[in-house]
């Protein structure tokens, strides 16, 4: 496995991520944690958001996207469910995929994908920009279970003047 997705798996769940940390004190040692591991964080990590919550018959927790900024300056995604824990469980993730088309196929720079949701799935839209020929693709990743990802890849025709 690559060394930069063992990096990754290890990425804790940030403060903004975590209902549990109280912002309005200094001196709360949680908050000096969560900042410690956050220091740590890879610098290729560019934007961390929660998107969307998932829900299966044992277990429940919500979908966060991590964008990664490549040497070259293109984009890639990852998409990592975390369960929620409970009776003071800590919050895990169960499984973390990356867009794999953003490593092979695709050089662009994409933006944070904005999500929709559905009853039974998470739909993410983003549009994205080729880096060589400003070619522009619109990304639809439906998201349903713990790794279970389907990604559309659409390439938007030039409105020409």
């Amino acid at each position: 496995m690559q060394r930069w997705l063992l990096t990754l798996l290890a990425i804790p769940a940030l403060a903004l991520a975590d209902n549990h940390v109280d912002h309005g004190s200094d001196s709360n040692p949680d908050t000096k944690d969560a900042l410690s591991e956050a220091y740590v964080m890879p610098v290729w990590v560019d934007a961390v958001t929660q998107v969307c919550p998932w829900k299966s018959e044992d277990a429940e927790g919500y979908i966060r996207l991590i964008r990664k900024q490549n040497d070259d300056g293109s984009h890639g995604l990852f998409v990592q469910w975390l369960r929620k824990g409970i009776a003071g469980a800590p919050t895990a993730a169960v499984s973390t995929l990356a867009v794999e088309s953003l490593e092979k196929d695709y050089l662009v720079r994409i933006e944070m994908p904005q999500p929709t949701l559905a009853r039974d799935a998470c739909r993410l839209k983003a549009m994205a920009e080729d880096m060589m020929n400003e070619r522009r693709y619109e990304f639809d990743l439906l998201l349903r279970g713990p790794g279970d990802m389907q990604v559309n890849i659409t390439r938007m025709l030039g409105g020409g003047v």
